[in-house]
């Protein structure tokens, strides 16, 4: 047990953090053997053959009985799933029923990196019915009660994820998808019913024929959003992230909530320290509820443990941005993927200025008296780490910025000491270590003085975050080198310019240079609330020419 004193002097570390919880996926019996040729050829299964008469049946072209339907279409998904892993439904399967059988063919999987208007079930290793899952915390349900059964595809077979997409932290895929059955006639009397299993792509299209007719599908958009943020993975990134980044570099990187579409325009959401992705859920859902905002416009997170620098951090997105740019653009010309926004809150608001400004020798002088290249103690591989951090220019393909309760000249709370004793349980990783140990050890000459008062040199996320530090003086004087806006926290009391969030004050977080500026009655942690996300959403109405 923790003594008193000490919880007591976590207190304000807790302030400066954020609080989560942990949500729970659901469990659905999936089959594991491979079936043989002839278990592929004669399916015998009663559960299966009962779902496709029953789907048959209510799918008569003259009138259609949705309600029947579509629980028959759940049926027979996880009756299929329990009986035959998704890798076999890529092939046809014969289905027994006395009489006459049936034959149930698929979209094949014919591209493992982009799904289009079908989405190929044998890509997935499970699927389940998306009212499985709880949708909470958003304003409006992305959702439809029309033709078919609501699913979320997953794709949790982390290894080859990564293999596919290199700039993707250790995150499963999460789709929604609708399944209808096409019922086809036979060529003669004693061929199999023919039956396609269509599972549709509904971030992209809410409606397919269903009886002969082109009818609304029924679709669960939201349940697919919160489970792709709010799994145990993606949370357990916010503490451990911040204690333990040395632990935790598989989970830096970029992923979509979305299959990358060239025509639509990356929004790159950044949480800031002792956070992760699920801060974004109430914005991202929103986008998905407005038409407009979701035929162009793409949301994909960075994910990062908040203990790190700050200057290995924007180097780590950096790194991921390029690396996903030539992914999917390698030739640099869609029209999307040139149109880029980036969003920050807190310190990811840092990160994400980082990507849209010149570092000049500012940052450079910020840590170091000389050139990087001439110091005698750097070997050749820190010296080209250092340098990544500290030595860039603007990504060129970023268009916009958005930044939430940044704390562009720090935070206070950052200098408390309790805050400064808390903090040295982060564990840096072993370089940055070694980094901070050579220098006070050999010649630290060639650092500047105003590291020498902070503890490890301030790498510690939490000490850049102070404002005295003089990396924050030097991020100041380089001009951010796009369209800009600012959401700023005052907690309701109405007193801006001398407002504080509770964490950054007004004149931390405010930019003379900002094309707009908002003001809402929240906390730091204000990312989820209406007024905020009312103001992001207005910004990319902006970027694309929509006044509303």
């Amino acid at each position: 047990m923790l003594a008193p004193n000490f919880i007591r002097t976590l207190a304000p570390l807790v302030l400066l953090l954020s609080a989560c919880n942990t949500a729970i996926q659901t469990n659905v019996k999936v089959a594991q053997t491979l079936l043989t040729e002839d278990e592929k050829n004669n399916l015998r299964d009663n559960d299966l053959s009962k779902a496709l008469d029953d789907a048959a049946l209510a799918s008569d072209r003259q009138q259609p009985q949705k309600g029947r339907y579509n629980v028959a279409v759940e049926k027979f998904i996880l009756a299929l799933q329990k009986r035959a892993p998704l890798s076999n439904w890529s092939e046809p399967l014969r289905v027994e029923r006395p009489g006459r059988d049936w034959i149930v063919t698929f979209e094949p999987p014919t591209d493992k990196l982009q799904s289009g208007r079908e989405l190929a079930p044998a890509l997935y290793t499970r699927i389940f019915p998306a009212y499985h899952y709880k949708v909470t915390d958003c304003e409006n349900l992305v959702a439809n009660s029309g033709y078919g059964t609501p699913l979320i595809l997953a794709r949790e077979d982390i290894d080859q994820i990564v293999k596919e997409r290199p700039f993707r932290p250790r995150v499963g895929i999460y789709l929604p998808g609708t399944a209808i059955l096409d019922f086809g006639r036979a060529a003669t009397p004693d061929d199999p019913i023919p039956v396609r299993l269509r599972i549709i792509n509904t971030f992209d299209v809410r409606e397919a024929p269903v009886a002969g007719r082109t009818r609304p599908l029924a679709y669960n958009i939201s349940a697919a959003i919160q489970i792709a943020l709010d799994n145990k993975y993606i949370r357990k990134n916010a503490l451990e992230g911040l204690l333990r980044p040395d632990k935790r570099d598989d989970d830096i990187g970029l992923f979509a909530i979305t299959p990358y579409n060239p025509k639509k325009i990356p929004v790159i959401f950044t949480h800031g320290l002792k956070s992760d992705a699920h801060i974004w859920k109430p914005a991202i859902n929103e986008i998905f509820f407005d038409p407009a905002l979701a035929a162009r416009f793409q949301p994909v997170l960075f994910l990062y443990p908040s203990g790190l620098s700050v200057p290995a951090s924007a180097a780590r997105l950096r790194e991921s941005l390029n690396t996903y740019r030539k992914l999917w653009d390698p030739d640099q010309n869609d029209p999307g993927m040139n149109q880029m926004i980036v969003v920050g809150h807190s310190m990811g608001g840092i990160l994400s200025r980082l990507q849209v400004i010149d570092s000049g020798e500012d940052l450079r002088k910020a840590f170091f008296s000389q050139p990087i290249d001439s110091i005698p103690w750097l070997t050749k591989a820190t010296a080209a780490s250092v340098k990544e951090g500290l030595i860039f220019d603007h990504q060129p393909f970023i268009k916009r910025a958005i930044f939430v309760a940044v704390p562009h000249r720090g935070s206070e709370v950052a200098d408390l000491k309790i805050v400064q004793f808390a903090i040295r349980i982060i564990k840096l990783p072993g370089d940055a270590i070694s980094l901070a140990t050579e220098a006070l050890t050999d010649d630290f000459s060639a650092l500047n003085p105003a590291l020498l008062g902070y503890n490890l040199l301030g790498l510690r996320s939490v000490d850049m975050l102070s404002p005295g530090h003089p990396y924050f003086k030097a991020i100041d004087k380089r001009p951010i080198l796009v369209p800009h806006h600012s959401i700023i926290g005052d907690r309701g009391k109405n007193n801006s310019p001398d407002s504080s969030d509770g964490i950054v004050p007004y004149s931390s977080a405010h930019l003379d240079s900002a094309q707009s500026e908002l003001i809402v009655p929240h906390p730091h942690s204000c990312t989820e609330k209406s007024e905020t996300v009312a103001e992001i959403l207005r910004i990319l109405r902006l970027h694309i020419g929509i006044k509303k």
